[in-house]
């Protein structure tokens, strides 16, 4: 919901969702402005975590169902002209190479989020796998986004240097490493940018605040070009989300660029 509200006009989402799917969501997906036309309704279940959070911001999650994987056959047409594709599967087997090598042709920025190739598809307490297919779908990705725990399970390494340098070695040319309240840092193959924080006004749900990043960084970066100010303007469009339960109230570009400004 994040790409319209700062104007990113045509955006949309390619998701398998299951008849308990409530309208309640579809509608708000719909006022949202999001393309839709990806959004295909199969089998009884949607997949869906329940999150808990302790005093200290730790978080513990169980998987309560599971809907069908996505393929590359599930692309339309009018998906192949996309200029950024973003994959965040929640579970390992949630999305198929297929999907990989059917974007890559299109020459399209594409971008994963590594964090459900971590987990186990199965019901109950969420468990963390060793990403089989990881050198596969990584030489279709540009951007890979990872938080510390995860880089290091991702690539098999005990230092997060040499977990970044065995992720860029196998295709991405950007990894973004997150680190909750202590900012993020953005590599590349000719070096590191640390990124901050960004402060926002009030903290009330931290959900979803990584998803968030990523896309703002995604929009900036293809818009501008710059490692630095892309990764600035996705910490805070991050910094909103956690203002929010949910993804229903998202910052226009205005007041994302003014939040910014004094960290520039």
């Amino acid at each position: 919901m994040l790409a319209p509200a700062l104007g990113a006009l045509g955006a949309g989402i390619v998701t398998r969702v299951g008849r308990d799917f409530e309208q309640k969501y579809l509608d708000a997906l719909k006022e949202s402005g999001l393309d839709l036309t990806g959004l295909r309704t199969s089998g009884l279940h949607t997949t869906r975590f329940v999150n808990e959070y302790d005093a200290h911001g730790e978080r513990t999650q169980r998987i309560e169902a599971l809907a069908p994987p996505l393929r590359g056959e599930d692309y339309l047409p009018q998906h192949l002209n996309a200029g950024i594709v973003h994959f965040c599967p929640l579970t390992a087997d949630e999305i198929h190479l297929s999907c990989f090598q059917a974007m890559r042709p299109t020459g399209a920025l594409i971008s994963l989020d590594v964090q459900g190739f971590l987990r186990e598809s199965k019901i109950g307490p969420v468990e963390l796998r060793e990403w089989q297919d990881r050198d596969a779908v990584l030489r279709y990705v540009d951007v890979l986004k990872a938080d510390h725990e995860e880089i290091l399970v991702a690539m098999g390494e005990e230092s997060e240097e040499r977990a970044v340098e065995r992720a860029l070695s196998l295709g991405p040319r950007i990894v973004i490493v997150t680190r909750d309240r202590r900012g993020s840092s953005i590599f590349t193959r000719h070096g590191r940018v640390d990124i901050p924080a960004v402060l926002s006004e009030r903290l009330v749900d931290e959900t979803g605040a990584g998803d968030t990043y990523t896309v703002g960084f995604l929009l900036e970066y293809v818009r501008c070009g710059d490692v630095h100010r892309a990764g600035l303007f996705a910490a805070t469009c991050a910094s909103f989300n956690l203002e929010h339960v949910g993804p229903y109230v998202m910052p226009s570009r205005q007041q994302v660029e003014e939040r910014m400004r004094k960290y520039l």
